[in-house]
């Protein structure tokens, strides 16, 4: 999930670097970390902020700035949660906010960061097509486009290898990834075991495959010409 803290007060934006820094470490090992990036000023904010599935803000530096960034964000169809936290402005009084906005209070604290990141979180699955697995039996929702390959290890428990590196172990076996993967074309089972995502295939040879992080999968030589087909159909969509 990407969030945002666009706040002028450096002491306080760095406090919620580390609360958030935390929130995120608590993540660790599922897809579900937090990508954080923070803002002084309203004009480097608006320059990309569709990309944030949440927000934190608070601006003081002058009269009128939240309601500026506010009119910025319309313009650009924002959509996502974005948290109002009031301090020597109350955002409360502020007429005609739109739906997405909610409020809170500073100082900025850990207790209601889990329940404010659940909001970005459903934003995320709002936008963004999941598979749905499960991790010692905690369903998770995966974003489809982050799933580089599926693989098992030596007792046949599977690992999904994302696009930031990171792997989750899961509890599906090869017959609930084969149901779960059948609706996406992208998503194929390319040996016995091994599943790969082709929009992440970076090279197809007659025996093996090699994936954007430069790992090889064996192939079938039979399956080459077909490989190679979907490999050009997923670089033309």
């Amino acid at each position: 999930m990407h969030v945002a803290i666009c706040d002028d007060n450096v002491a306080d934006r760095r406090h919620m670097e580390r609360l958030l820094s935390r929130e995120s470490d608590k993540r660790a090992g599922t897809p579900n970390i937090l990508y954080i990036d923070s803002y002084g000023d309203k004009d480097h904010f608006l320059r990309t902020p569709l990309k944030y599935n949440i927000v934190f803000m608070d601006m003081t530096a002058r009269e009128g700035l939240v309601e500026e960034i506010l009119a910025g964000l319309e313009e650009q169809g924002f959509h996502a949660p974005l948290v109002l936290y009031s301090s020597t402005v109350d955002y409360t009084a502020i007429p005609n906010l739109p739906d997405y906005v909610v409020h809170a209070q500073k100082p900025y604290l850990p207790e209601p960061l889990p329940e404010l990141l659940a909001l970005g979180d459903r934003n995320v699955l709002g936008n963004v097509v999941t598979i749905q697995v499960h991790q010692k039996t905690v369903l998770q929702h995966v974003p489809k486009n982050e799933i580089l390959y599926a693989v098992p290890d030596n007792t046949g428990r599977y690992s999904l290898y994302l696009t930031n590196n990171t792997a989750v172990e899961i509890d599906e076996d090869i017959h609930m990834l084969r149901h779960i993967f059948e609706p996406f074309d992208e998503l194929q089972l390319v040996n016995k075991t091994c599943f790969a995502n082709f929009r992440y295939v970076s090279e197809i040879l007659p025996l093996s495959i090699f994936m954007q992080d430069y790992r090889k999968i064996r192939i079938s030589p039979l399956r080459y010409q077909k490989y190679k087909w979907l490999k050009e159909g997923m670089i033309l969509d």
